[in-house]
């Protein structure tokens, strides 16, 4: 019995070189990206944001929790949580934050509860990044949103979610994430 394919072992002594090759290529990660990713990582990554502006009874969640981790090659991981009495819900949103080479630019993949899917691209734009996404339902209906991330201090991170109709952004919500210096296991 065979247990790995000829590709499979090309495919694995290769990629070293293929990796090297990536990155020297003229579209490796830029220097904001490779900043942003360290910023959120930093300190064990986890940041925490109030919700009193928005908790209802439909809406029970005191704070939300965001926890980044370093992955490969220019990427990071991470979820999206809520807390109701000081407890953590399941997540609500996996990501995956990475540089496209190929593109040239950098790519926000998320993944929801009930199966909703996000993917757009992140840039920098005056002293902030801006985000546009496009979000399918498992049904496969779409709609655009847009986030606005800046960093005023070494730890603090505030975004804002958009509604996006054409050139159109329209403001929906503001969180303050404070980085929070104690770690966690998933």
């Amino acid at each position: 019995m065979r247990l790995f394919s000829l590709e499979f072992l090309l495919i694995a002594l290769t990629a070293p070189a293929l990796a090297q090759d990536m990155a020297e290529a003229p579209r490796s990660a830029p220097e904001w990206f490779l900043d942003d990713i360290e910023f959120l990582t930093r300190d064990g990554g986890r940041w925490i944001a109030s919700n009193a502006d928005y908790q209802s009874e439909s809406e029970p969640m005191a704070a939300f929790v965001m926890e980044w981790k370093t992955g490969y090659a220019n990427s990071i991981t991470g979820r999206l949580y809520g807390l109701i009495d000081g407890e953590p819900t399941q997540d609500f949103w996996r990501f995956r934050l990475y540089w496209h080479p190929g593109k040239g630019e950098a790519v926000l993949e998320q993944f929801g509860i009930g199966g909703a899917f996000g993917i757009g691209s992140l840039w920098p734009e005056d002293d902030s990044n801006k985000l546009l996404q496009t979000f399918y339902a498992p049904g496969g209906d779409a709609a655009e949103q847009g986030h606005k991330a800046m960093n005023p201090d070494a730890d603090t991170h505030v975004t804002t979610s958009y509604d996006v109709a054409g050139d159109e952004w329209t403001e929906r919500r503001t969180y303050t994430w404070k980085r929070d210096k104690t770690t966690t296991e998933e």
